[in-house]
Formats: structure tokens, C-alpha cells, sequence
């Protein structure tokens, strides 16, 4: 598609994709620190095949600006901003690198944002969306918590049209049968997950929950059942059940 046909259509917020490119790795980091502040960054390894136009590039990143969000946007250091606008809860942001693209060589692009994280302390979820070319897609999560489980699949195509309880019921599922679950190292602190080949458009989610967050969703999914709610009609008391709230899953 020629370069003026997608600068028409960008004007009425349809963003063509850019093909020119491919990216040998795309790499989110999460890091959390003491005061529940998570900083967000994700790294792409690029290849230009072609030289991309202003308005080509973009990175869509989770929150909207203009919502009043406490979430900050940080200025990326190899590249120059030329603009944004509201896609749904997505912000895509237009850029160009500040320096001149040399086509076939190794480009790394890099943009971070920091949120607060302090409704997601037990239970820390992370989507991971394939929006271009890449060989492989990773994720790492530092926080001041020790997570005791963590699991990571493909998302399936109902959970756009999924409860949280319903997201959570299909992730704890997974912690049974999903035989390539993300490493936890540094006594519980650091998660890792590498997903090879994606394919553009699948999204995959990454959880990871501590020994609170854990007994929490078990007990909720057990509460919430169709024998939980007999339970409490007959009001038949649970030994085994507790207080404590499930931690918040933002997905």
C-alpha cells in the first residue's frame, strides 16, 4: 500500500499496518518497587526492510492520557514523539527514531510508562499481544512479593466476553496441565516467560500469584460455585473457607 493512501486513512483514525519491518524479539519488562510503583517497559529488537514515513511507527500502550490515569508516559530515549490518540483503553503513540534507519541493520526501540500497582500485590497479570512480525515475545516481572505460582497461555477466544472469575477459573485450570509454565527464580521475586513464533494478533497473559493470592482465587472460585451458593443458602458454614479478598486481576 502506497504512503499517501495510508496518510489519507490516518486521518480518519484507521492505522494501516507498516509491513516494512520485522522484529527478532519484543521484550516487556515490569518492575515493581517498594512503594507499588510499577515501571513498564517494553523493548523491540527491529529489522527495517524498507525506510518507514512519519505516522508509520507506533506503540500502543495500555491507558488513556486523557482519562485523568495516574499512569505517566516516560520519553524513550532513541526515539521522537510525534503524536497520540485514544484507541479504546489504548493510547497509540506515532514516533520516528532520532537517528537515520539503516535498512537490514539491528534497531532497538524502547518505551516505558509507570502505574500504580498496589491493587495488584497478590495477583499480578500481564497481557502480551502480537501485533507485528517477531520471532519471539518475553516477559519479566521484578516486585517486592514472593510468588509461589505462576502460569502463562495463549488467550482463547472467549475471554472477550469472559468474568474475571471465569479468566481465573481457565488460569488455575492451567496450573494442572500447562507443562511450560514461567520460571520463578530470585526466592520468588523474578518471573520470566518466552513464547517463540507467535502469530499476529494472538494475545497470551502471564500470571503470577503469591501463597495470599493463591488460597484467595481458590477459595472465591470454591464460594462462587453452584455448591458454594447452596452453601450459602442453606446457610451451611464452610470450614475450610476465609475473609480474605482475592487480589484484583487487570486484563
Amino acid at each position: 500500500m502506497t504512503r499517501w493512501i495510508r496518510r489519507t486513512l490516518r486521518r480518519f483514525n484507521i492505522d494501516v499496518p507498516f509491513h516494512g519491518v520485522v522484529c527478532p524479539e519484543e521484550a516487556r519488562t515490569v518492575s515493581i518497587d517498594p512503594q507499588w510503583r510499577a515501571t513498564t517497559t517494553i523493548r523491540r529488537q527491529m529489522v527495517f526492510l524498507t525506510q518507514p514515513g512519519d505516522g508509520d511507527l507506533v506503540d500502543i500502550v495500555p491507558f488513556d492520557p486523557g482519562a485523568g490515569s495516574a499512569t505517566r508516559l516516560l520519553e524513550s530515549p532513541d526515539s521522537t514523539y510525534l503524536g497520540h490518540r485514544a484507541m479504546g483503553k489504548n493510547t497509540v503513540i506515532y514516533w520516528t527514531p532520532r537517528q537515520p534507519i539503516v535498512r537490514y541493520a539491528l534497531y532497538t526501540h524502547e518505551r516505558s510508562w509507570i502505574a500504580p500497582a498496589d491493587e495488584v500485590r497478590d495477583v499480578l497479570c500481564t497481557e502480551l499481544v502480537c501485533r507485528h512480525k517477531v520471532a519471539s515475545m518475553t516477559i519479566e516481572i521484578l516486585a517486592p512479593a514472593t510468588y509461589q505460582a505462576a502460569v502463562a497461555f495463549k488467550l482463547p477466544r472467549w475471554h472477550w466476553l469472559a468474568t474475571e472469575r471465569r479468566l481465573m477459573k481457565h488460569a488455575l485450570a492451567q496450573l494442572e496441565v500447562n507443562r511450560s509454565r514461567p520460571l520463578i527464580r530470585d526466592a520468588g521475586t523474578r518471573v520470566a516467560w518466552k513464547v517463540s513464533s507467535p502469530r499476529i494478533g494472538e494475545r497470551f497473559v502471564c500470571i503470577s500469584l503469591t501463597a495470599n493470592g493463591l488460597a484467595a482465587w481458590r477459595q472465591e472460585l470454591k464460594d462462587t460455585s453452584i455448591a458454594g451458593r447452596l452453601r450459602r443458602l442453606l446457610r451451611i458454614r464452610d470450614r475450610g473457607a476465609t475473609e480474605q479478598v482475592p487480589g484484583r486481576v487487570l486484563l
